[in-house]
């Protein structure tokens, strides 16, 4: 952890912060007083709780859904001790959010949000596992500002303390909202639920994704013309039609999970999706099995939060075992 830096891991829906703000302003909760915030802890309870969500980042996954009036979040961990932490630090920021008990002060972004916490309705439900978030506010810019931050929150998950030094993209609002995403610790690759939208894909190329992977056949949508995005971003585009669970044939999980590799091995990120996110999770879950040697019951929880069906997981997983045995 920075020593120079009060390094926060806000985790809630959206509320998972990692604050990089000088303890010399005397106006924000890093240097102040709990007093003006009734229910709000001290920051020494905070910040523990925080430094070991930042150092179990890994551990962690996240499906985010963007709605029109706010976001809806999962945030869940295998480990049980890494769940309870979650579970203890989303409540936690629940109050921060009730009373206006800002951090990150130097990120606009979060900066307004607290502004505006008048105008949010934070819902935090434990699960077995982590928490379930909704957070919703009937003003257009104020769900921006939740969208904008429910992305940041997914950076900070997959990447870690490189993504607390930088401040938050904003995402604009629009109508229909951004597609869905799963984030999971540790990995730059993007798992898109749904088809990206021309927004979506200059976010992503925004982000640093170097290339995208499109399961849908091209009849689903012949109306967007995805590559000529794409391409035209700078990103690469790959076509690997799927036409339901029949199709998930050993050359396509094979050319998905070379161009996964190829990329990280670049230090690039690709993003995968399909139209709801199953076809595209049977990949994922074969990649992260034999490219990434994840444990194969870790690797189809991450492919559950893509949607995955029953179907899809068959295919995954006699995929995955005869692979294996080779």
């Amino acid at each position: 952890m920075k020593t120079a830096s009060a390094i926060v891991l806000l985790l809630s829906s959206g509320l998972l912060l990692a604050s990089c703000a000088s303890v010399k302003n005397a106006k924000t909760v890093e240097a102040a007083s709990p007093d003006p915030y009734p229910g709000v802890n001290t920051v020494g309870e905070d910040r523990e709780v925080w430094g070991q969500l930042l150092r179990d980042h890994e551990k962690i996954r996240r499906v985010v859904l963007y709605r029109k009036d706010g976001v809806e979040a999962t945030t869940e961990s295998d480990d049980p001790a890494v769940a309870a932490k979650i579970i203890q630090h989303a409540k936690a920021m629940q109050a921060r959010m009730k009373t206006g008990a800002t951090v990150r002060v130097w990120d606009p972004v979060f900066k307004e949000l607290f502004e505006r916490h008048a105008s949010v309705k934070l819902e935090v439900t434990p699960t077995e596992k982590g928490v379930s978030i909704v957070e919703t506010s009937a003003d257009t810019e104020t769900v921006a500002l939740l969208w904008s931050h429910a992305s940041g929150v997914n950076d900070f998950v997959r990447l870690g303390p490189p993504a607390n030094q930088r401040a938050t993209r904003r995402i604009a609002f629009r109508d229909p909202p951004p597609n869905g995403e799963v984030a999971v610790g540790g990995e730059r690759h993007r798992l898109i639920i749904g088809q990206p939208d021309e927004a979506m894909l200059r976010d992503l190329k925004a982000a640093g994704v170097t290339g995208v992977i499109n399961f849908r056949v091209p009849t689903e949508h012949p109306e967007f013309a995805e590559a000529s995005i794409v391409e035209a971003s700078g990103m690469r585009y790959q076509s690997l039609p799927v036409a339901g669970a029949a199709g998930l044939t050993d050359d396509v999980i094979d050319a998905a999970r070379a161009s996964l590799h190829e990329a990280c091995e670049a230090g690039g990120a690709m993003a995968i999706h399909c139209r709801s996110g199953n076809r595209a999770s049977a990949s994922w879950a074969a990649y992260r099995v034999l490219d990434e040697n994840v444990p194969i019951e870790q690797a189809i929880a991450e492919a559950r939060a893509l949607k995955m069906s029953p179907e899809v997981e068959a295919k995954a997983r006699d995929y995955i075992a005869r692979k294996s045995a080779k």
